[in-house]
């Protein structure tokens, strides 16, 4: 059987912390975010741009201040790697993906927040992106959530982990609940595991 990744349900902080974006009638079922893979990719470019410029500033400062020249660069990349971990956390924490037992969000910025969302029945299809590189190499891709009655069209899920396994996830979700509304007869199964 493979690995399925998307089997750890959210803690009971996570429910509470997100609990302000959901409905009276909706649970929380999955809080994933941009793939591990891209944020390491983004951590160390951060420590090139702009955690290049404190290297060149801790040269500088080595130089003016007459110390050891390894001084200066320890101190420049301890800095280039702080403002590159500050900012991977941001950028971790200000791009969050929910999956309820109604819709899927989309949670952007930490003070200022941006919600998308779209409704399981207003779903008409889903679309998965994805590279040869990013098959590979990342394992992550982006998909595309089609919907209907919106000025959008599209809602967008980029540098997903696994894909097509959250896609998958996503679809068992949208069938559920539309069995539930009866707009679809049949059975669905539940693998071993999963979070739903």
């Amino acid at each position: 059987m493979a690995k399925l990744h998307y089997q750890k349900p959210p803690t009971e902080k996570e429910k509470k912390d997100y609990a302000k974006f959901l409905a009276e009638d909706e649970e929380l079922v999955l809080i994933t975010g941009l793939g591990k893979i891209y944020l390491r990719s983004y951590f160390i470019i951060g420590i090139a741009w702009p955690g290049g410029i404190f290297l060149i500033l801790g040269l500088i400062a080595s130089y003016l201040l007459r110390v050891n020249l390894a001084w200066g660069l320890s101190f420049g990349l301890i800095l280039a790697c702080v403002v590159a971990f500050v900012k991977t956390s941001y950028t971790n924490h200000a791009n969050k993906y929910l999956l309820t037992t109604r819709r899927v969000i989309i949670k952007k910025s930490i003070v200022a927040v941006k919600l998308t969302a779209a409704l399981y029945d207003k779903i008409t299809h889903i679309e998965v992106e994805q590279s040869f590189a990013d098959k590979i190499f990342y394992q992550h891709g982006t998909i595309i959530i089609n919907t209907a009655g919106t000025n959008k069209g599209e809602i967008t899920l980029k540098y997903i982990d696994y894909p097509v396994e959250f896609k998958n996830l996503l679809e068992r979700l949208i069938n559920r609940e539309r069995e539930q509304y009866g707009f679809r007869a049949g059975h669905l199964e539940t693998i071993e595991g999963e979070v739903v």
